[in-house]
C-alpha cells in the first residue's frame, strides 16, 4: 500500500474542531485500527486521508508525495465504506465497470480490469450475482474493486 505520514493534520467545521493536531506514522504492510465511540473523528480521518475531505491544516503523504490537496483519484488509496455502495440492481461485474464505463473505457480495457479485479479479490465465480446473493464479505470485497486511477 505506501508508507502514510500524517503531520499536524486539523480538521474543523466551521468552530467545531473535529480532528485536533494529529502526527501519525503508518508502515506499509502495518495493520492499523481506529477505534473510538460515534462522532469522534474516525470517518472524517479516513475520508481525509483518502481525499474526500479536506483538511482544515497539516499534511498527508503516501510514499514522501504530498497528497494533501491532490484530487481522490490522483492518491491511488480507496476506502470501503460501511454499507458497500453496490447497485442492488447491477451483477458483480456491472458495479465493478460502472467507474470504469463513467471514465469512457474500451469494452475490451473494461474487460480486462474487471478481470483482474476478480482475481485479485478472488471473485471471479461471483462476477454474475446481483449484490443481494453475496455475503457481506463477499459484498466487501466487491466494493474493494479498482479504484479510479488504478490501472
Amino acid at each position: 500500500m505506501g508508507r502514510f505520514v500524517l503531520r499536524n493534520v486539523k480538521k474543523a467545521f466551521g468552530e467545531h474542531i473535529i480532528i485536533p493536531a494529529l502526527d501519525l506514522d503508518i508502515d506499509d504492510g502495518e495493520f492499523v485500527v481506529f477505534v473510538g465511540p460515534s462522532g469522534c473523528g474516525k470517518t472524517t480521518l479516513l475520508r481525509s486521508i483518502s481525499g474526500l475531505e479536506t483538511v482544515t491544516g497539516g499534511k498527508i503523504e503516501l510514499d514522501g508525495r504530498d497528497i494533501t490537496y491532490e484530487h481522490p483519484s490522483k492518491r491511488n488509496v480507496a476506502m470501503v465504506f460501511q454499507n458497500y455502495a453496490l447497485f442492488p440492481h447491477l451483477t458483480v461485474f456491472e458495479n465493478v465497470a460502472f467507474g470504469l464505463r463513467l471514465q469512457r473505457l474500451t469494452k475490451a480495457e473494461i474487460n480486462q480490469r474487471v478481470q483482474r479485479a476478480a482475481a485479485l479479490l478472488h471473485i471471479e465465480p461471483l462476477l454474475q450475482r446481483k449484490p443481494k446473493q453475496l455475503s457481506g464479505g463477499q459484498r466487501q470485497r466487491v466494493a474493494l474493486h479498482l479504484c479510479p486511477g488504478q490501472p
